[in-house]
């Protein structure tokens, strides 16, 4: 039972990781692809705009606290960057220790990965991962493992695929960057840097969530990941599934406010915090407030110009105070 438990531990962190640190484009087009491989536009909210910043999220199995995680995303020059934290707390550390990060780069237009690395340490040994997406569609992983700080294994992939894939940080954008309706489905390719996986999105039903004692209505989208390898296929078949639901905010910021996934064994829950937005954040702000206070006077001058005639001379107003006659 016990190994069992640090098992689900660990999914439940990359639960959070993969889930939660998303919604970094422009409004673009993605693709879908079907289990044939073709592929075929799959829209994008033009209305959906992230906001940069930091997402805080803890984690519960069976209303134990068992871990954190943080999700920061900002820009990078022409870029998104997201960067990722995530760690089981001290007690479960005494069983199972694990120290997650994640960082990525990705291109806004189109939509397109362009490296993720990650980094992940559970008890003594570690594994680092980095994925280079090429415009040719080639996607190479390079893999270190060690352990205790020595070297154990070094291992170069290479995968060449006509599908439109991403990586699961990009991916899980489509999460939050679609226009959802109860009966929506969307599909499209996962490659997190060893297997290539068929990801189904289904937007079940509505729900309202608490987050921080602020109720907020939300979108319940039910996953489903499927390995492309016909192997790996027939030895999931043989293993139950988890009953997953991702609740995303049914507003324009689109926040994966909570995560829950039953299983066998018990009931894993990641729920958002808070969120901090960052001095960019503040910065995008602030212009977009000084560009829509200069179209709206734009705006006015152009009424007062209709009204009173194309000759008219619009006179500032005085910078004398008004004279008291009496």
């Amino acid at each position: 039972m016990m190994r069992e438990k640090k098992k689900y531990s660990i999914f439940l962190i990359a639960t959070i990781v993969v889930v939660s640190c998303s919604g970094l484009f422009k409004p673009m087009m993605a693709f879908s692809s079907e289990a044939e491989g073709n592929v075929s536009p799959m829209p994008v909210n033009p209305e959906f705009k992230p906001r940069l910043g930091t997402y805080y999220y803890k984690a519960n199995f069976n209303n134990m606290n068992i871990g954190t995680a943080c999700i920061a995303i900002d820009r990078e020059g022409d870029l998104y960057k997201v960067q990722v934290l995530a760690q089981t707390t001290g007690t479960v550390d005494r069983i199972y220790k694990l120290r997650y990060r994640g960082e990525a780069l990705m291109d806004t237009d189109p939509l397109s990965p362009v490296e993720s690395k990650m980094q992940q340490q559970v008890r003594s040994t570690e594994k680092d991962t980095t994925i280079h997406f090429k415009d040719d569609g080639t996607i190479k992983t390079v893999e270190k493992k060690s352990e205790n700080g020595n070297t154990v294994k070094y291992d170069v992939r290479t995968l060449q695929t006509e599908r439109f894939t991403l990586d699961p940080f990009s991916a899980t954008y489509l999460v939050r960057g679609l226009d959802w309706k109860v009966g929506t489905e969307k599909v499209f390719d996962v490659y997190p840097g060893k297997h290539q996986y068929e990801l189904r999105l289904r937007c079940d039903s509505m729900a309202t969530v608490d987050i921080g004692g602020e109720k907020r209505s939300a979108f319940v989208i039910i996953p489903k990941l499927t390995n492309l390898d016909p192997e790996k296929q027939a030895e999931a078949m043989k293993k139950k599934p988890a009953s997953m639901k991702i609740y995303v905010s049914a507003d324009e910021l689109k926040d994966v406010l909570e995560i829950d996934a039953s299983h066998t064994l018990g009931n894993f829950r990641v729920v958002m915090v808070k969120f901090e937005p960052s001095v960019n954040q503040s910065k995008e702000e602030d212009a977009q407030s000084r560009k829509e206070d200069a179209q709206s006077k734009g705006d006015i001058q152009s009424e007062v110009k209709a009204a009173d005639g194309p000759n008219k001379k619009i006179e500032a107003p005085s910078k004398e105070p008004p004279q008291n006659n009496l």
